[in-house]
């Protein structure tokens, strides 16, 4: 028994690694999480905590928790940061990286994004309640595994349009096989495309997008999200899965670039109701660059009046 504990708990960090990278919720907002390519012309700098916690009606299920910064130091270039952790059953996944993102302006306000990423990855699995026999393969003593990742993306974005192609994890960096641990065979790809349509001076913004997720050996997924951003304060929209799942959110831009933002998931639409709900919360501070310090000047007319000049890039 003790053996296929073992073996099965093995079985799941492949799993994990080949089908079951984590989908956030909050793409539309955090996309440097899951595009090495991305990094937002409008900002300055930003930076976020995420948590996601999966089917609340089981034990030891899929907890995610994303810290992720960036700064963008010229109008061309852009350097960042993440590390995250997969906590699924005995299982946790640990990903630590850092990414280059180089803007080539199309024109002056459409700008294409060109991003790398270099990370380390670690597995490992809890074995203290795991019984090892000294006959037992070796391949099962060994209850941790660490290796390089690659990422690499690109995006195409505006004021309102934003499009993304990428693949954050370009090796597998399997647990149990090391003939495996660089191969791109479970390679997973990423494509978004959302677009802001701004009514009422900006006061009334529809952001529908758009989420496809593929991997090798598992059907495509789609998100298919709506949100409305009203008077530059409440956040608020939903979410349809190519798995019948069904998502809502509620959230509060604050002055000075302070997102809180909340996210609510069910199953009960899929063949996996008694999975239950799932929560996203995350918090998100974001420097616009037309509000930095830098990006301002201030000059005196003859009237004694002091005026602000708008930033040009």
């Amino acid at each position: 028994m003790r053996i296929l504990i073992t073996c099965s708990l093995l079985l799941v960090a492949g799993m994990v690694q080949a089908q079951l990278r984590s989908t956030y919720a909050q793409y539309m907002l955090n996309q440097g999480v899951i595009n090495p390519g991305f990094a937002d012309i409008e900002t300055r700098y930003g930076g976020l905590v995420s948590v996601r916690k999966q089917w609340m009606s089981m034990g030891d299920t899929p907890l995610t928790g994303f810290v992720s910064g960036h700064y963008r130091f010229t109008k061309n270039h852009s350097v960042g940061g993440t590390i995250s952790s997969d906590q699924v059953n005995n299982v946790n996944i640990t990903d630590i990286g850092a990414n280059y993102t180089y803007h080539l302006w199309i024109t002056r306000k459409l700008a294409l994004g060109l991003g790398v990423k270099v990370g380390y990855q670690q597995i490992s699995m809890k074995n203290q309640f795991v019984y090892f026999d000294q006959e037992l393969d070796p391949a099962l003593n060994r209850t941790r595994k660490a290796g390089l990742n690659l990422g690499t993306g690109i995006s195409l974005q505006s004021k309102n349009l934003l499009f993304g192609v990428s693949m954050p994890y370009l090796f597998n960096n399997a647990y149990a096989n090391a003939k495996a641990q660089y191969s791109t065979r479970f390679s997973h790809f990423y494509s978004t495309l959302g677009y802001k349509v701004r009514l009422f001076k900006d006061n009334f913004i529809i952001y529908p997008s758009v989420l496809v997720k593929g991997v090798s050996g598992s059907p495509i997924s789609m998100s298919i999200d709506g949100h409305i951003l009203l008077y530059q304060l409440f956040w608020f929209g939903g979410a349809y899965r190519s798995d019948n799942s069904v998502a809502l959110s509620g959230g509060l831009f604050l002055e000075k670039g302070l997102r809180i933002v909340y996210t609510y998931e069910t199953s009960n639409g899929t063949a996996h109701t008694k999975l239950d709900a799932t929560h996203e919360i995350s918090l998100n501070y974001a420097r616009s660059i037309y509000e930095s310090p830098f990006s301002k000047r201030q000059y005196r007319k003859r009237n004694g009046k002091m005026y602000k000049k708008p930033y040009r890039r």
